[in-house]
């Protein structure tokens, strides 16, 4: 099961390093952080980027909670397991999970690539391939000429805003 690690934003990197080097690795499958591409205009051109998808929240996938808890005390770098007090975490839920493994679509570096689509001329998606194809109906805002949608999704306990990166046909 996947569980979200609090720690200070910006230092994600430095806390997910930390917790490889200090947490046995018999306690945890994998300890990563969740990206996405997005796109930058300068000087009207475009230029892909990677940026946190969650800032401040590092993911590991683990089947031993309690023990994991125990071993974060060790790591130098601010972390906190999400959970009501020490005895119960809060796993990330099957459906959520889900949710951000079919964003991923199976990426290696747990990276939400862009999204191609065709756009009418009343900026309307008309066509779209990739993460953002199941959740069209979810868009909330457009940028098209900025190359970004936001989408509105439950997720983590809350409804939360994801933005969601762009790429036009024929770009």
């Amino acid at each position: 099961m996947w569980y979200a690690i609090q720690t200070i934003t910006g230092n994600e990197e430095e806390a997910a390093e930390s917790i490889k080097k200090m947490v046995d690795t018999e306690i945890y499958e994998d300890c990563f952080l969740l990206k996405r591409e997005a796109v930058w205009r300068i000087q009207g051109r475009c230029k892909v980027h990677v940026e946190r998808l969650f800032p401040g929240y590092v993911f590991i996938s683990t089947q031993h909670p309690k023990e994991l808890y125990q071993q974060l005390k060790r790591v130098s770098s601010y972390t906190k397991i999400l959970g009501k007090e020490e005895e119960e975490f809060y796993p990330v839920s099957k459906e959520e999970e889900e949710f951000l493994k079919e964003l991923l679509n199976g990426d290696e570096e747990y990276t939400v690539r862009l999204s191609t689509v065709e756009v009418n001329e009343q900026g309307n998606i008309t066509a779209c391939k990739g993460p953002l194809q199941k959740y069209l109906d979810r868009v909330v805002k457009k940028r098209i000429r900025l190359r970004y949608v936001i989408i509105r999704i439950h997720l983590f306990g809350r409804d939360r805003e994801i933005l969601m990166g762009l790429r036009l046909k024929g770009d």
